[in-house]
């Protein structure tokens, strides 16, 4: 039986995962939108086929699914105020960052299934990666599902300790912005030597592209990938000796580890707060 899905709040995470699983297939009469706004209502609607409704406990009401995607410091007044509506055999995933999962099982009152996802912005092409972790009520069939509704937008992954999802930010939830400031400095340079700025996007970022691409179809470690490419007292050995002068492996530890410290503060900042 194909699950009634539905999404509270319809912002572009939303969008990007409804929009992926019509692509795939999924009946539009299965998925309902939330929203406050007629107009959205309205677009999604007509844009998507979706039913979207005004209230949030109505859609919640009707669905097997029900994908909460509305911004972290919204979401408990949001989930508290239709958690009279939460049934035993729902199932919810969140993709809000920082929201743990004894937080959102709390707001929901009731020992439901609850799965945390952390997507990333190139969902929106299809070409995403979630890390997924799972409360103790999901079973097998639930993170199938769940699986399978990601695998619409991209890949997903599955983690076992709930800690780890503060990694997941940093490796994959914030890192496209790592890569596009990457390719920002690449086509600076570049211009700062003459080319223009188009033939310099299209230089850095299909480049990008392909090495990804090499690290995911090669069988081969990427150390050796790059030493392929590196000729002793050639022109990327030099490059890669001006990154090992600015140790480039304390820089990128620097950020990351700035990534995890915030995402931990957020978690700690919409933790449920035990009494003393």
């Amino acid at each position: 039986m194909t699950p009634n899905i539905a999404f509270i709040g319809v912002g572009n995470m939303a969008r990007s995962i409804f929009s992926g699983m019509l692509a795939s297939g999924y009946p539009a009469e299965k998925i309902i939108g939330t929203s406050r706004t007629a107009e959205k209502r309205d677009y999604y609607h007509q844009q998507y086929g979706i039913a979207m409704l005004e209230d949030n406990d109505a859609a919640v009401s009707q669905a097997d699914v029900v994908v909460l995607c509305v911004k972290p410091a919204q979401m408990q007044d949001v989930i508290e105020a239709f958690s009279a509506s939460v049934r035993d055999d729902q199932l919810f995933v969140s993709v809000a960052a920082g929201i743990e999962l004894a937080s959102l099982g709390h707001w929901l009152g009731k020992p439901v299934a609850v799965v945390r996802s952390m997507p990333n912005t190139p969902s929106q092409i299809g070409a995403g990666m979630t890390g997924l972790i799972a409360n103790a009520h999901t079973n097998a069939d639930q993170k199938n599902w769940v699986s399978e509704l990601f695998s619409s937008i991209g890949h997903s992954v599955w983690v076992e300790n709930e800690a780890h999802m503060h990694t997941v930010t940093s490796l994959s939830g914030s890192a496209p912005a790592y890569f596009f400031r990457f390719i920002e400095a690449m086509i600076k340079n570049a211009q700062q030597q003459g080319m223009d700025e188009k033939t310099s996007r299209e230089l850095a970022s299909r480049t990008m592209l392909g090495a990804a691409r090499m690290v995911i179809e090669l069988d081969e470690p990427i150390a050796q990938l790059r030493q392929n490419i590196t000729s002793p007292k050639g022109t990327t050995e030099q490059a890669l000796l001006s990154f090992e002068a600015s140790d480039i492996d304390k820089i990128v530890a620097d950020a990351m580890t700035a990534c995890v410290n915030r995402s931990k503060e957020m978690a700690q900042n919409f933790s449920v707060k035990k009494p003393n």
